[in-house]
């Protein structure tokens, strides 16, 4: 996969199943959601004395410290903005590129492609399409909201941009069911 010059959105997944296995799955895209690079872990399992030893902190830990952190160092390119579907990820992972919890809304559309509101603190409404409905987000830097907005709308006029974390979730299913080559 040929990466291209111009917005580099990341999308991340991280699963932890009832068993207590986590796998993660990073897709780097051009400004059109074609794929640039992808990147997974194997399933990690903890021990016992590991989940003895961490207690209610392994999850975030296994998610933002192991999972996370291994795939942004193992991507090609960092990302121009990242964003995630787990709020327990937001304030715990650093990158360099805004971090933001992505996800959809059933709020009537807003606008024009672009307006925002905040209900919410914390949670600002884009209207990333005109006539769709907007999408939710939370930015771990509010300083950071109006280029994560920015980069919503570049990529809604090309795509879903809640769409590509549906092609991950995909991929490591199909990883996890040993379908991956």
């Amino acid at each position: 996969m040929n990466g291209r010059s111009g917005a580099r959105p990341a999308y991340l997944v991280v699963h932890g199943d009832d068993d207590g296995t986590y796998v993660g799955g990073l897709m780097l895209t051009d400004e059109s959601g074609l794929p640039v690079d992808f990147r997974y872990t194997d399933p990690i399992t903890p021990t016992r004395l590991q989940r003895a030893l961490y207690g209610g902190a392994l999850d975030r830990y296994l998610r933002a410290d192991v999972v996370a952190a291994t795939l942004l160092k193992a991507a090609s390119e960092p990302p121009t903005v990242l964003l995630v579907e787990d709020e327990s990820l937001l304030d715990a992972i650093e990158a360099e590129c805004p971090v933001a919890v992505i996800g959809p809304s059933r709020v009537p559309p807003l606008g024009e492609a672009g307006t925002t509101r905040t209900d919410t603190p914390g949670e600002t409404l884009v209207q990333v399409t005109e006539g769709a409905n907007p999408v939710r987000i939370s930015v771990a830097d509010p300083a950071r909201t109006a280029e994560v907005t920015a980069a919503l709308v570049a990529l809604g006029s090309r795509m879903d941009p809640l769409e590509p974390a549906d092609r991950v979730r995909a991929a490591l299913e199909l990883i996890a069911a040993g379908e991956s080559v």
